[in-house]
């Protein structure tokens, strides 16, 4: 082999020694926490006013001695205990770790409900009244150069600091979102079923001479407006749930912005959105008009009184009264009359106000289907409708107004995304559950019900039920087995599962006398 070649050979290897190095080093932390076990759960044992630990088979890790134990990450055996004025870091060996680092304390999740109600990939130490963050596995992230670490609301994983007396945001890994620029930052408290939190933007302020100014910043620390505004407010039911709408005040004037792209003018003095129609509602001087997302007025500023109601908006100008759909066509209904859309599009409910309050079924030409009598009527499924009499019960009807079941009941209601119906009377206590075809499928006292995806669980102190999404009861015990099984609770010989004050799991253990 030539020297040449040799020569070639040798740099290709340092280049690939050198890419690895580069991937590994920066996602070190991340590696590790990718093979934690979370089969290994932890928590905490309480016995005589002492505390220890126990893990998920039942079996005493750290023997109960302390005045106190914390769990911050339910699945690393990493422990603060306290006695007296001591604190410190223990393993699952009762060995102190960590003790390179002072005063070693969990961070508390702020507005959020969790198992575990602490960040759970990071602590914070202290060092001479200022704080830093150490990783659960015990490396350190940053130094201690903040007055203050807090959870930031809604949003675990991030990190409210506080740095020469002004506040940013910081991820658990220590990078940075904000600066610390800021007199304060708060959750915008976005939330999606999809997302949960994890959009959540942050909402900046300054206190200036004139007073407070804010400005805001998306969920991954892009500024989107200048702190410049009176008051900014994000709108969580927009209809593209990828946009950010915020409304925002300058001056005592309102306007609105998409993302950071003005679509109102800040020229109004009160905006109001309508998710069902997509649209806001402004005012000037008491006269309101409408606006839709892309800042096109559907109608003019020129009404004394503007509403939306079900599909349609009823707008009043001196002793005129008229109603118009989204694209501002009026409407041949009186006024007095609001339609109100399903879930399916063969069905619209009709509402009358006169001295009393009626309903109706109507179609899509806005046909009554059937005789308008009841005091109310709201659609479940298939074609189903709850119904209430004079007399406040309820009972069910169908398409054709014909009854299905008779108003026996105190209260109908669907059991949450499934296709079944629990009535209730409440002179017995007795719950009936109806299938999706409306047959009784179960007759039962004093129930809880455990909502899971694939099935419903109905028991109470005697007996317990398992039934399909569509109200069926499951008899197949193969079925049942093997839904308790991947369903079970954690079931510890001995010892019983409880809470206390901060939200933390524990265990008390059981003896002859007392719990």
């Amino acid at each position: 082999m030539t020297k040449k070649k040799s020569a070639i050979i040798i740099i290709i290897i340092i280049i690939v020694i050198s890419l690895a190095i580069s991937i590994y080093i920066p996602n070190k932390r991340r590696i590790k926490e990718k093979i934690t076990d979370n089969s290994i759960s932890y928590y905490v044992l309480k016995r005589n006013e002492e505390y220890g630990v126990i893990n998920g088979n039942g079996d005493i890790v750290i023997e109960p001695q302390y005045e106190e134990i914390i769990i911050p990450n339910q699945h690393k055996a990493v422990f603060i205990y306290k006695n007296e004025e001591e604190s410190k870091v223990v393993n699952e060996k009762n060995q102190v770790i960590f003790d390179k680092f002072s005063n070693v304390t969990p961070i508390e999740l702020t507005n959020l409900i969790s198992e575990t109600p602490y960040e759970k990939q990071v602590l914070k130490y202290e060092v001479d009244g200022k704080y830093g963050l150490v990783s659960i596995d015990g490396e350190k992230i940053t130094d201690a150069k903040y007055e203050e670490i807090s959870s930031f609301e809604h949003k675990e994983g991030n990190l409210l600091v506080k740095e020469n007396n002004k506040y940013g945001v910081i991820n658990d890994k220590g990078n940075q979102i904000i600066k610390c620029n800021y007199d304060s930052i708060v959750s915008d408290q976005y939330y999606s079923a999809v997302d949960e939190y994890k959009k959540t933007g942050y909402i900046v302020c300054n206190i200036t001479d004139e007073g407070y100014r804010y400005g805001y910043y998306d969920y991954e620390g892009s500024q989107m407006l200048d702190v410049e505004y009176n008051e900014i407010t994000r709108l969580i039911e927009g209809s593209n749930q990828e946009y950010i709408y915020l409304i925002v005040a300058k001056n005592g004037q309102y306007g609105v912005f998409i993302n950071n792209n003005k679509i109102i003018n800040t020229r109004y003095q009160s905006i109001s959105y309508n998710q069902n129609m997509q649209m806001f509602i402004v005012e000037i001087t008491g006269q309101y008009g409408a606006i839709d997302e892309k800042g096109n007025e559907i109608l003019k500023i020129e009404y004394s009184s503007l509403e939306i109601q079900g599909m349609y908006i009823y707008a009043e100008r001196n002793e005129e009264q008229k109603v118009f759909n989204k694209n501002a066509e009026e409407i041949n209904i009186p006024f007095n009359t609001i339609i109100q859309q399903t879930s399916n599009s063969e069905y619209y409910i009709k509402i009358t106000q006169d001295e009393t309050q009626s309903y109706t079924l109507v179609n899509s030409n806005l046909e009554e289907m059937i005789e308008q009598k009841y005091p109310y009527l709201e659609y479940i499924f298939g074609e189903y409708f709850i119904a209430t009499n004079t007399d406040g019960k309820n009972g069910i009807i169908n398409s054709k107004g014909e009854m299905i079941l008779d108003f026996n009941y105190d209260v109908i209601q669907t059991i949450n995304g499934k296709n079944m119906i629990q009535a209730i009377n409440f002179e017995t206590n007795v719950n009936d559950i109806y299938n999706s075809e409306l047959i009784k499928t179960l007759e039962i006292q004093n129930i809880i019900i455990q909502e899971e995806n694939d099935y419903v669980k109905i028991y109470n102190d005697n007996e317990e039920y398992y039934l399909d999404n569509n109200g069926n009861i499951i008899e197949d015990e193969e079925k049942i087995k093997e839904i308790e099984q991947e369903n079970a609770s954690l079931r510890i010989k001995n010892f019983k599962r409880m809470v206390d004050e901060v939200g933390q799991y524990y265990y008390i253990e059981e003896n002859n006398n007392e719990t």
